[in-house]
């Protein structure tokens, strides 16, 4: 109910701001078009010039000074009327508004005709109701009459009141059906943007109240359309986000009950006599507590990088050195599985900017990988090579490989290709998590890849590592 009346409120918000925008519209045409008729109806015609008649007795009192008199200025008539016009009525719209041509003459002060329209110098003056008359000044001094037969239209003063009258209430009217007309579509339309934005409103207090499996339609390709697929994506990571968390905690409470328990187990036999007091039984307390703590402290570093406050001590480091020493360190644990360990470095690496203790870790965590997914007989390789702008690493193995529906899955937290594989075979499913949070920390990425069932066996982790890490 809360939302509908939101709603009902933004669409009458919306429907009155195109309601004003429209009267006003409707207003400005009126009274425009009021003004511009009786614009036209100030002008008269000469042969299709719009002529207002104080700018033709400025040009022909002008021209009366220039030749000192009105002799030659009939000559001069058509350019003086092309300098005193307004602009042109096409023939068309002239008989539609009821135009004509005017007739017009200037008199001298003796009452002779020196200038005509008609050409005719000397003709009779004329004469009648429609005749209208300006007077002609120069310097102060009355110089003649100017006489203009007819008006533009065909109507009396009292009658072009009422043609004005009648245009403005034409005008009014027409505008007020078209603003009713286009009031109702405002309304319509204004519907159209509300309803999407009434059930994203609804489905936003949904997701607040804790329902994140609440999704919207998507009902166009415009802008409220992608806003609705955006929400729909954020909805859609907020559910993920969230069954990772719950995820999260319980393979968090797994992962601490197993060597608590066991340490809990040991304590307990030790209490009730059952196991001697010996090394070896204390030995196994303390594997587990080992074991507890790294735990702990793989959750606290993946959990500072992914909180971006992983603090790095970074300094050029010689990647190609680093790689060496790690793999020398694991050398003894391949020979011991039978696994051959190889190393290729590409000559002249340039150093990059790193944590050696850092990315020594997820060397250390990609090698412990590769060597407990290989068989006895079987090969890891490490190379080492330049990229464009970096440095690529890639620890490749010849074990069972990955499915391709777990490829998208290694990287994340608890993650066991093997749900059957527990900590001691498999580990606590941490170890390449942190490897891509410790990677992407220094602005790099990794990948995980496999050749499909059937073609070969094996999988490679391929990170890539820039020169330097942009802050």
């Amino acid at each position: 109910m809360l939302m509908s009346k939101v709603t009902d409120h933004l669409w009458f918000k919306l429907t009155l701001a195109f309601a004003l925008v429209i009267g006003v519209g409707v207003i400005v045409t009126v009274v425009l078009t009021r003004q511009g008729t009786a614009t036209q109806f100030a002008h008269f015609m000469i042969n299709k010039h719009m002529i207002l008649p104080e700018r033709l007795q400025t040009t022909l009192t002008e021209a009366y000074a220039e030749h000192n008199g009105w002799m030659g200025v009939q000559a001069d008539l058509h350019a003086l009327i092309d300098a005193a016009a307004d602009g042109q009525m096409s023939g068309m719209l002239g008989n539609i508004m009821g135009m004509f041509n005017n007739h017009v003459q200037v008199i001298d002060m003796t009452g002779k005709v020196v200038v005509d329209t008609s050409g005719i110098v000397d003709g009779s003056v004329l004469a009648g109701q429609q005749v209208q008359q300006w007077p002609l000044v120069v310097n102060q001094q009355p110089v003649g009459t100017l006489m203009v037969e007819g008006s533009m239209m065909r109507t009396t003063a009292a009658e072009s009141d009422l043609v004005l009258v009648a245009v403005t209430r034409a005008v009014l009217l027409a505008g007020l059906v078209a603003g009713v007309v286009a009031v109702l579509l405002a309304g319509l339309l204004v519907r159209q943007i509300t309803h999407p934005l009434a059930t994203l409103t609804q489905a936003s207090s949904q997701i607040a109240d804790g329902d994140l499996m609440v999704r919207v339609p998507v009902q166009s390709k415009d802008e409220l359309g992608k806003l609705a697929a955006t929400f729909n994506r954020m909805a859609g990571s907020l559910e993920t986000q969230e069954k990772l968390r719950r995820n999260l905690m319980a393979d968090i409470a797994h992962e601490l009950r197993t060597p608590l328990a066991g340490i809990q187990g040991t304590v307990e036999a030790l209490e009730d006599g059952i196991f001697p007091p010996t090394a070896e039984n204390f030995a196994a307390i303390h594997e587990q507590v080992i074991l507890l703590n790294r735990l702990v402290e793989d959750l606290r570093t993946l959990a500072n990088a992914e909180a971006g406050q992983l603090a790095l001590d970074l300094a050029p480091l010689d990647l190609m050195a680093l790689v060496q020493r790690q793999v020398a360190a694991f050398q003894s644990q391949a020979n011991s599985h039978q696994i051959g360990l190889a190393l290729q470095v590409a000559d002249n690496l340039p150093p990059i900017q790193g944590d050696g203790q850092r990315l020594g870790q997820v060397l250390n965590n990609l090698l412990d990988n590769a060597l407990r997914h290989t068989p006895a007989n079987g090969n890891v390789t490490v190379k080492v090579a330049a990229e464009p702008s970096g440095i690529g690493l890639t620890v490749t193995d010849s074990g069972e490989g990955i499915a391709a529906a777990d490829l998208s899955h290694v990287f994340d937290r608890f993650y066991r290709a093997d749900p059957s594989r527990h900590r001691a075979t498999g580990g606590a499913g941490l170890g390449l998590a942190i490897v891509r949070q410790l990677v992407e920390a220094h602005g790099g990425k990794v990948e995980a890849t496999s050749p499909p069932a059937g073609r070969s066996q094996g999988s490679a982790f391929h990170l890539f590592l820039p020169l330097k890490r942009e802050s």
